[in-house]
């Protein structure tokens, strides 16, 4: 019998749901974690302001609702067209896809959701246990441990491609400017890691979790010199989640909470 996917429901505790993100990204890459973060959502995914979505291809037939505007908008109350196309996000086996939510059909009878399927629950309209702002904290969470584990992944890429490459008469991780960047990296990969699981996966956490990644992500492109530029190389995801991540996982910050 298959095992059952683990779910989180909004307001549990993230941190193994979170865990199993940044293994899943670590292991098997950008796609396969987003596909395990929309689980963790209860199968609702965030989208921009403006209804901009980026998905794993062929996931959205799947889903429940999406996260748009401050608010849970139930599949059925939705129009989702094909949005922008982006080369590198293609590449990573994603979609961009543009969601418009359907505010001219009628009131239904009771709570907006849709229909439930076996084992399924319905999707919240509004705020309260469940509510999108619960889900769009978890988002932001769960989207920075994806990206933890494709830095991590990344790392070990960025060590063994130095470490094969000369300069002059010796290995080129030997010079001393190339092993202080690549112990920058080290640092704040396992650094984001740590404050992961040190805050619990407070949502709170998460813009300064975002906020380190940015910087572990450019020193890790970095030593892929030229070669991490280029639309083929596998460092591509590292831009290619933050983009997704401009759409996908704002999170607010509470401002009376700080972290180092």
């Amino acid at each position: 019998m298959p095992a059952k996917d683990p779910e989180t429901a909004p307001g549990a505790d993230p941190l193994p749901a979170a865990l199993d993100v940044l293994r899943t990204a670590r292991e098997s890459g950008l796609a396969a974690a987003l596909a395990r973060a929309v689980r963790h959502l209860d199968l609702t995914a965030p989208c921009s302001d403006g209804g901009l979505c980026v998905l794993p291809a062929r996931t959205a037939p799947d889903l429940r609702g999406w996260l748009l505007a401050g608010r849970v908008v139930p599949v059925e109350r939705a129009t989702v067209r094909p949005g922008p196309r982006h080369e590198l996000a293609e590449r990573e086996g994603l979609e961009v896809l543009r969601v418009v939510p359907d505010d001219t059909a009628g009131p239904g009878p009771g709570p907006r959701s849709v229909p439930p399927g076996p084992g399924s629950r319905s999707v919240p309209p509004g705020p309260g246990p469940g509510s999108a702002q619960d889900r769009l904290a978890l988002a932001g969470t769960l989207f920075a441990a994806l990206r933890a584990g494709l830095a991590e992944a990344l790392l070990e890429r960025a060590v063994a491609h130095v470490a094969g490459r000369r300069s002059g008469d010796r290995p080129l991780l030997e010079r001393q400017l190339v092993r202080a960047k690549v112990a920058d990296c080290v640092a704040a990969v396992r650094a984001c890691e740590l404050l992961l699981t040190t805050s619990g996966a407070d949502p709170h956490a998460a813009p300064e979790l975002h906020r380190r990644l940015d910087e572990a992500d450019a020193a890790l492109t970095n030593l892929f010199g030229g070669a991490g530029y280029l639309a083929d190389h596998p460092v591509r995801s590292l831009y290619v989640s933050a983009y997704v991540g401009s759409l996908w996982a704002p999170s607010p910050r509470d401002p009376g909470e700080g972290w180092s």
